[in-house]
This record gives C-alpha cells, structure tokens and sequence, in this order.
C-alpha cells in the first residue's frame, strides 16, 4: 500500500474493514496515519481508534500536534460508537510508475582548503525528481541544500557519484531547467525585457521569437506594461516576478528555486506563492516539476507535493516523504500542523531518528563524536539524585533546585545520555538500568560499568585502546590523536575533547597518561605494575 499514490491509498484505505485498517494506520507514520483516518466519516475514525492496540493508540496521541490531537479529541467525543461496516472486496490497483527526469546515484561533494583537506559538504546520497510534483529541499543554513541544488541543476560538478538527465549522464546532454535564484541577479543595464530575453538570446532563439516570448513570460507574472523599466525603477518584489520571467521564457522541465522568496517582506512573498502556484494547478507553464530549497517549513507544507530534509556536517537526507493535502492548503488546519510539527522535529532533533519507515536507514556512524565536557564524578552525582528521586526528574526543574543554571548540567546529562545510563526527552532526564546499576554500585564496580560503557559507546575511545594494542611496547603519542582531532574539529575544541578523553579513560583504568613523554601507555594494575615504569600523572 506504501508504494502507491497517497489519493489511491485514501481510495483503499476507506474500503478496508475496520479491524484490518486499524491493524494496518498504525504502521505508518503518526503524520500520515493522521490523514489517513480523515478520509474516512468519524464514526468509523472512532471505532478504527478504538481498535488500535493501546500502546499504538498512546504513541498517535502523544506524537499528534497539540491542535491536531485536540480536534481529534472533539471528534472522537462527538462521534457515537458504530458497528463495523462488513468487509469490502478492494480492487487491485497497481503503482504507476513514476517519471524520473533527474536522477542523482550516490552523489557527494568535497571542497578543498588551502592546506590540501578536504572538507566533505555532501556526503553521499541518492535522489530523484520526478515529474508532476512540487519538490521541497529543507534544511538548516549552510547545510549544502544550493549546492545540492546547482549539482543536480549542472551548475556545478558533484565530487563524486553520478547526474542523469533522463537516463543519461548530465554532461552528455542539454537538460532543459531554469533557477530562480535568492537574489534578483538582473542586469541593471537592461531593460526588463531584455533581462528576459537573455537565456533566450543565449540559445541562439530569433529576434522575434525570443521577443515574443519574454512578452509571454513577462504577461503571465503580471508586468505587462513594465517592457522598457529598467531594474533600478521595480520594486523588489517586481525584481523577482522578473526572475520568474526570465526562468518561465525557455519553458524549462524543471525549474529550480534557491530560496526565492526569501528576500522580500512577507506580503509581497504570500502574493508571489499564490501566483506561482496558480500558474502551475492551472497548467499555465510547461514546467514539468518544480525543485525548491527553503528553510521556511510553512512554505514547504504549503507548496510542496514532497518535503526532503537535510542533515548537516556533512549533507546527507534525514527524512523523504509526501504531503498529500489538497491545494489551496490552509495554514491553520489541524493536517497541515501535523506535517509543519513532523518537519520541525526532525530538523531540531538532528540526531533522532524520525524519518517514515518505508524510507528510514541506518544513519551513519560517525568517526569523531563531540564528546561533552564533563566529567565522571558529576555524571556519578546526577545519577544518584535520580536514582533517589525515582528515576526521572525535570531537567530545569533540576537546575533550580541545584541553584545551577541549566547548561551546566547539559554536558553532564549528555555525558549519562551517550553512556547509556540515562535516556533524555523533551526536557526530562530519566535512568536507566545501566544507569540505575551505576549508581548503586561501590567505586571499583563504577569504574568496570563505566569503562565497558566508554568501549561501546565512543568512537575515540575505541581508538585509542585499539592503538595501544596493537603496538608492541603499549604506548602511543598522543599527538597522534590531536592530529586526527584537528582534522575535523578547530583546535581549541581539539584540545577540549583531548582533556575529557584523557578524564574518562584514566577514571575508567583503559591507560594512563605520561605528561613528561606526552604519551598514552596501556593501563597496568597495581599488582603487574613495573618499578622501572616511567611516573604517571
């Protein structure tokens, strides 16, 4: 059912018999479930709900927006209980198949720094746009969505990974896009109808037949009558309805849009989506897809067919999925806050895992965690607190209680968090059994808990023990570390992570460190220890 078209999954989902559509909403995402169980009447949302497993029901609850779960709440109030309607022969429908115009296969990016590193912006990542459809790219600034953009665009050569333009290698063809870009990019020398006919005149088009056509252009964004201004006498948002023009006129397949509302005040941006989304539901434009980066989430929801969001350091897709709301869309609807609520969680929580089941990977381990700042013993004395207060507490209500200000204990909670021995959610902080067992334990059982921790759970330590081993005398520099570290991070932050390594492994008895030699040396007992072994500090 995944695999087709959201309005034939409303078309099937509405003939299924109640006990099997409440067996099968739930495995959706809480967003999708959501409008799902709107295409069918409120009687049979009720008795759907009521079917849903408990636990089930109580995650759709908890996961729903709060305007969205309260009109869901006034209608299961309002609805009376109704007997389930007997089951349905649903039809077959197969999947269509889709129409891919662009189509990018592991693709990457690395810039290089004047010192000859490599800075990796995309890591690599598939990625198609398909025709008939509003595409949306979000994510934070500076997280690669316009290089992405120029890559698939041609503008730009990926590091890596290749480009298709309808099957075939992008340098091998003559894809037919246009970009509106964020700012205006119009030439102050030209006339507006010069600025149109530019890309036309570049083509190698006629006198005439380009002249005709930025008229064309010129027409449908509303600037007859503007032909011979000059870019110095529009105002901005008639310096961009030029833009669209000049995209319009070569009657690109895919027209690219960097952020092109983002420039103008609000009014005039709302003026400028509305017409840009006629002229597509009207089919005024030939435009076979449209590809949008935004950091704006109401405008997403409000223009797109598809949303992708954007991890950063590197770039990488966190989250694929369809917004199947009919057009025009009302902001304040309870379905449109659950899909802006769902983006919102993902891009604020950049290391929880919130993409749909049908799309969601593995995301990737990374070599080098930031480790917090914090220490062993304060991570002891913040589990003890919450093993006697019952296991979980209000972190801010911690705070105060502790006459300490909340990003104090950050560090602290995210050291018990990344150790396995508390878990963190929406301002809450609450133990775990690890956790509970650690606080619990004498001293020599709190140092084996929180080394069996440290080797599972981050990456440098791991290295570092798998370095020492591996070397005949057992010790290393750690310059060797700070090497690697200065490649990825700046170097006071380096020097940081250097600190709280060395703090966690010598608490933890994995080595010990040589401040004269400024090497690491495996740790040694106090019973295998050798009086000819250099003092430790």
């Amino acid at each position: 059912m995944a695999a087709l078209p959201f309005e034939q999954q409303q078309i099937l989902f509405r003939l299924l018999p109640i006990d099997v559509a409440a067996a099968l909403v739930s495995h959706f995402p809480y967003y999708h479930e959501y409008v799902l169980l709107h295409s069918r009447p409120t009687t049979e949302i009720r008795a759907i709900v009521d079917k849903l497993e408990p636990t089930e029901r109580m995650r759709f609850f908890d996961e729903l927006p709060e305007e969205a779960w309260q009109r869901l709440m006034d209608e299961l109030a309002a609805a009376p209980a109704e007997a389930p309607r007997p089951a349905i022969v649903a039809p077959v429908i197969p999947p269509p198949a889709v129409e891919k115009i662009i189509e990018a296969r592991q693709v990457q990016k690395s810039f290089q720094q004047p010192d000859g590193r490599e800075i990796q912006v995309i890591a690599p990542l598939d990625l198609c746009v398909e025709s008939d459809a509003i595409i949306a790219l979000l994510g934070a600034s500076g997280c690669g969505k316009s290089t992405l953009l120029r890559i698939l665009s041609g503008l730009t050569a990926p590091t890596g990974g290749a480009v298709l333009w309808r099957g075939r290698p992008l340098g091998e063809c003559s894809p037919n896009v246009a970009i509106v870009f964020q700012s205006f990019a119009l030439f102050p020398w030209l006339t507006v109808l010069e600025n149109v006919e530019v890309p036309l005149l570049a083509r190698g088009m006629p006198h005439y037949q380009r002249h005709r056509r930025a008229l064309e252009a010129l027409k449908s964004v509303g600037l007859k009558g503007f032909e011979n201004a000059f870019p110095k006498e529009l105002s901005g948002g008639m310096k961009q309805r030029v833009g669209f023009a000049r995209a319009l006129a070569v009657e690109p397949e895919v027209l690219f849009m960097d952020e092109p509302f983002s420039a103008l005040d609000v009014l005039t941006a709302e003026s400028l989506r509305g017409e840009l989304m006629e002229l597509w539901l009207k089919k005024q434009i030939p435009t076979r897809s449209i590809f949008l980066v935004t950091h704006n989430i109401e405008e997403a929801v409000l223009l797109a067919d598809r949303v992708i969001v954007l991890g950063r350091n590197p770039a990488r897709i966190r989250a694929d999925f369809q917004i199947p709301l009919t057009q025009p869309r009302d902001r304040k609807s309870a379905e449109f806050l659950v899909y802006v609520d769902y983006i919102y969680k993902v891009m604020t929580q950049p290391e929880l895992e919130l993409a749909p089941p049908a799309r969601r990977e593995q995301p990737a381990r990374l070599p080098f965690q930031r480790l917090p700042h914090a220490k062993p013993g304060g991570m002891a004395g913040l589990l003890e607190l919450l093993n006697d207060r019952g296991g979980n507490e209000d972190l801010y209500h911690l705070a105060d209680e502790l006459l300490m200000e909340v990003d104090d204990l950050f560090p602290i909670v995210e050291e018990a968090v990344l150790l396995g021995f508390a878990k963190s959610h929406e301002g809450d902080v609450e133990i775990t059994p690890a956790g509970k067992a650690f606080a619990e334990a004498d001293i020599a059982t709190r140092k084996n808990l929180f080394r069996e921790a440290a080797l599972a759970h981050v990456v440098l330590m791991q290295q570092i023990r798998s370095a020492l081993e591996k070397k005949s005398d057992g010790a290393i520099p750690l310059e060797f570390f700070r090497d690697v570290l200065d490649e990825h991070l700046p170097e006071e932050e380096a020097q940081r992570q250097i600190e709280t390594v060395l703090n966690w492994g010598r608490y933890a008895e994995i080595f010990t460190y040589d401040s004269e030699t400024d090497r690491l040396l495996v740790h040694q007992s106090a019973s295998s220890s050798n009086s000819d072994v250099a003092p430790l500090h």
